[in-house]
């Protein structure tokens, strides 16, 4: 008897492209994955990891039932007994030690889940624990940190008009591969390519010629000098008279201050450490002013370095005064389903503070990551002793020097991991939970999308579930709730509404609850409130998405969208300012002194992004993963393709094979990162293709984070690099 074969269409949650995506299914089973030439902005592309997704989707590795670890064996347990039991061993450390004693850990996976943060935000609120952390201080918290402080709120994020600008300049990001970060742009090269073709140009800044540069100019720049190049463009942009003053008088304060801190800054001054000649910086700032519309834009190449959030302060400034900021082909603040940036302001979770025993912060709602070592090792009552980690893998994406971070997950006395698979973490855990795949969730895309609007083309999507969940397998929300439940925790400060949500957790997986409407009501809400048909409407007659109107710019400066408390963007922040001024000429020194040293950074690739993607075998073909050395470099040390080098930081050692290329600076060194997963017991084909994790080469505690965000210093790192004998 043949099978029949169902078409369903939703949309890939694997990175912020969100590409659309064609699934045939039969009996359950995904059949092919092919993209959606019909979705209204991707458009009939997908990269390979999206179609891909079923040898993921369906691994033989994949967890379908609570475990438990006893000793060093694993166990299947009910779900009753493993809420029970986490239940009762947190409540009774949080007896103990205080609420402080129980965190949270959450990775990028956990974005593009819409529901699963409100939960896991209002368990961790009633517990009163504000140890919450996770990879954003790995790769972006400094942005939200500025939004903060120049507009008002974490989430009042900027975007580039690529469809319309005249110049982008893109720095330490490779969108082609990566799929963007914090803003929507499916068909990055494409659109690149469109700008070139109506006249503009698009300027990549990198320390290695990007695989998104065959689609416009490419500079090279010393890894982590970005600090400088940008304080000299901002300076220049004022000096030739660049700034729109009229526009920076009605809408902006603390002009006078932006350009007393960056006198002295010349573009020869940069160009001593940056690599980038004077000259050159000189014309892309008359390019810049000259064109009609033109955007900056940063991410993770440099939000890793140390000066991650005065970067992106100049940056934004750069946009702001030029008069492109709110201005059609210049940066957009887009407007989402609900106006998330205002919401977060009256949360106090989401907004900096200062509530740890030292003097980093707490930045939208996260703690360091590179600080989770530390505040677990300690010996103050307040110390971490339960933790769970929620779709991730901080052993490979966080700071582990000499395995620290193994040390200290080790000596927890409760680890609770929510995941797909058994993971590093979850092979040190003492319970894995297992939860649902995107397929398995009726979706929105990420919040920043959906909720924050950050889209150069405006549009929304909803897609059902594409398959059931295995029997044993649950939603995040209902976890976070049932655990609530067992702990006697009320949720969202409300105990009317917490006992609905603890009502609906506790029914939804019997045979009336398969019948009854779940939190999938949320975003039946959020399609609503934001004046959109209903979820069921919207997969009915928008399949493949809902174009929405265009952004024309001019709707954000002097509206109430400007969330500061006068209204007006501050371009010199108090924070910033001293800390530039403290920082600027030792950094500037101690780059002139170390000139001749190796700096590593990471690299992006196409077919892996997390763990989940490492243990794809239709994904991951190498057994290992490379360091990447300019041809001037090889030859000085000695090496050549595919020998064996030994690369050592002041924190740690590694060693790698080499790869020769003329795509990097010399004195750079580049290593794919979240590799090295030598010890991978329930990831069976990650432990056959290895590799080596890089961030055993970065340094954690208090001296390796940025003061201003807590972001951790994973990139521009100081090695020395010599040919290894065994």
């Amino acid at each position: 008897m043949s099978m029949v074969t169902q078409r369903k269409t939703t949309f890939c949650r694997i990175c912020e492209a969100t590409c659309g995506l064609q699934v045939d299914v039969e009996d359950n089973r995904i059949v092919e994955i092919k993209p959606d030439r019909e979705h209204v902005v991707s458009q009939g592309y997908a990269c390979v990891k999206g179609t891909r997704y079923a040898s993921i989707q369906h691994s033989p590795d994949r967890i379908l039932n609570p475990m438990k670890r006893v000793g060093s064996e694993w166990h299947d347990i009910t779900w009753k007994q493993a809420i029970a039991e986490i239940g009762a061993k947190a409540k009774g450390l949080i007896a103990d030690h205080g609420p402080q004693t129980f965190g949270h850990f959450v990775g990028s996976a956990g974005g593009a889940n819409v529901l699963a943060p409100l939960f896991r935000g209002a368990l961790f609120a009633g517990i009163g624990s504000k140890r919450m952390y996770g990879t954003g201080t790995c790769d972006t918290m400094n942005k939200f940190r500025v939004n903060e402080d120049m507009y008002g709120s974490p989430m009042r994020l900027a975007y580039p008009d690529v469809e319309n600008t005249e110049f982008l300049m893109i720095l330490g990001a490779n969108p082609v591969v990566s799929g963007n970060t914090l803003y929507h742009l499916p068909r990055a090269a494409e659109r690149f390519r469109d700008i070139g073709k109506r006249g503009g140009q698009v300027v990549f800044v990198n320390p290695r010629r990007i695989e998104s540069a065959a689609a416009g100019e490419h500079l090279f720049i010393r890894p982590d000098t970005d600090l400088f190049f940008l304080a000299a463009f901002a300076n220049e942009l004022i000096r030739k008279f660049g700034v729109d003053r009229e526009r920076v008088k009605a809408h902006m304060k603390n002009f006078n201050g932006l350009e007393k801190t960056l006198q002295g800054w010349t573009p020869e001054r940069q160009a001593e450490v940056t690599g980038i000649p004077a000259d050159t910086l000189r014309d892309l700032v008359r390019t810049h002013h000259q064109a009609k519309g033109a955007a900056l834009y940063m991410a993770t190449g440099v939000n890793q370095g140390r000066n991650g959030t005065l970067c992106f302060w100049l940056l934004e400034c750069i946009n702001a005064i030029s008069g492109n900021l709110d201005r059609r082909g210049g940066t957009l603040m887009g407007e989402g389903l609900v106006d998330m940036a205002k919401q977060v302001t009256e949360d106090p979770q989401m907004m900096t503070s200062y509530d740890r025993h030292d003097d980093l912060p707490t930045v939208s709602g996260q703690q360091p990551a590179g600080m989770l070592a530390d505040d677990i090792l300690s010996d103050r009552g307040d110390r971490v002793t339960a933790l769970i980690v929620e779709a991730s893998n901080p052993l490979l994406a966080c700071s582990n020097p000499n395995g620290r971070l193994d040390e200290a997950l080790s000596s927890l006395e409760l680890l609770v991991s929510i995941d797909l698979f058994r993971n590093e973490v979850g092979d040190l855990a003492h319970y894995v939970l297992p939860a649902t795949t995107w397929m398995e969730r009726p979706e929105v895309p990420y919040a920043l999308q959906s909720l924050a609007g950050c889209c150069p083309t405006p549009y929304m999507i909803y897609a059902d579930a594409v398959l059931e969940p295995p029997p044993g397998v649950r939603h995040e929300w209902w976890m976070y709730t049932r655990l609530a439940d067992e702990m006697g925790v009320t949720l969202f400060q409300n105990r009317a509404a917490s006992t609905l949500a603890k009502t609906a957790a506790r029914v939804a997986y019997t045979s009336i609850g398969k019948h009854l409407p779940g939190p999938e009501l949320l975003i039946d809400g959020m399609l609503k409130g934001g004046g959109l048909p209903g979820r069921k409407e919207m997969a009915k007659k928008h399949p493949h998405g809902l174009l929405l109107p265009e952004n024309p710019g001019d709707n954000f400066l002097g509206t109430d969208r400007m969330l500061t408390s006068d209204g007006k963007v501050d371009l010199a922040p108090t924070a910033y300012v001293s800390t530039f001024e403290e920082s600027v000429e030792r950094r500037f020194e101690e780059e002139k002194q170390n000139a001749d040293r190796i700096k590593l950074v990471g690299i992006r690739q196409l077919r892996r992004m997390n763990t989940s993607s490492a243990n794809s075998p239709e994904l991951v073909k190498e057994t290992t993963n490379y360091a990447y050395l300019s041809i001037e470099d090889a030859g000085r040390i000695g090496v050549e393709n595919g020998d064996l080098i030994e690369v050592e930081s002041d924190f740690g050692k590694i060693e790698i094979p080499v790869r020769v290329t003329s795509e990097m600076m010399a004195r750079t060194m580049a290593i794919p990162q979240c590799w090295g997963h030598k010890v991978a017991r329930g990831l069976r084909h990650a432990a056959k293709h290895p590799g080596v994790n890089s961030n055993l080469l970065a340094g954690d505690g208090p001296d390796n984070i940025e003061k201003l965000s807590g972001m951790s210093h994973l990139s521009g790192i100081l090695v020395d690099v010599r040919r290894f004998h065994a």
